[in-house]
């Protein structure tokens, strides 16, 4: 896997090794934390269009429910009850659950397609602990010359790893 490997369990120790990594243009691959770091986010210059994509399902999902809650109520198959519009007051409140559920549902979708889950995918890498505290940087080793290296391992060690192998 020839991969480089640090361990954190202080969010403002893994921000200031994410600040030194970039000054010395290591080839972080990937950084692995139980819980979103925003700040880690911006550093690295990580985008997501996951709330465009949302708006736009949002957007398709009521243009959707209204054309088939018009399709059934007033052409299809059209009660007169108690002499009350077809279009009556459950109308909105169908469209608005109509939306929010094609809305999640295809976001959702969209987050496991472009994350490249299912629910039967082993994980590409596994460290004790991923899930509950720690947090892990992986730096490419195949992508770095020895002075690189020593520097990369020189700022996990100065930034206060907690451990560091190669994997």
């Amino acid at each position: 896997m020839n991969k480089l490997i640090a361990v954190y369990s202080d969010d403002n120790k893994l921000l200031e090794a994410a600040d030194k990594l970039i000054e010395v243009n290591a080839p972080v691959e990937e950084v692995i934390t139980p819980f979103v770091i925003e700040e880690l986010l911006h550093k690295f210059h990580v985008k997501s269009n996951i709330p465009f994509l949302g708006f736009v399902y949002g957007t398709i999902g009521l243009i959707s429910v209204f054309a088939a809650l018009y399709y059934t109520f007033v052409i299809d198959y059209p009660l007169n009850i108690g002499g009350k519009p077809n279009l009556s007051l459950t109308f909105p409140v169908l469209l608005f659950i109509g939306t929010v559920l094609i809305t999640v549902l295809s976001t959702v979708a969209t987050f496991f397609y472009q994350d490249r889950l299912s629910p039967f995918k082993e994980p590409e890498f596994y460290y004790p602990g991923i899930y509950d505290d720690k947090m892990v940087v992986l730096v490419d080793e195949t992508k770095m010359d020895n002075d690189l290296k020593e520097k990369v391992i020189g700022i996990f060690k100065e930034t206060g790893a907690e451990k560091i192998e190669e994997v």
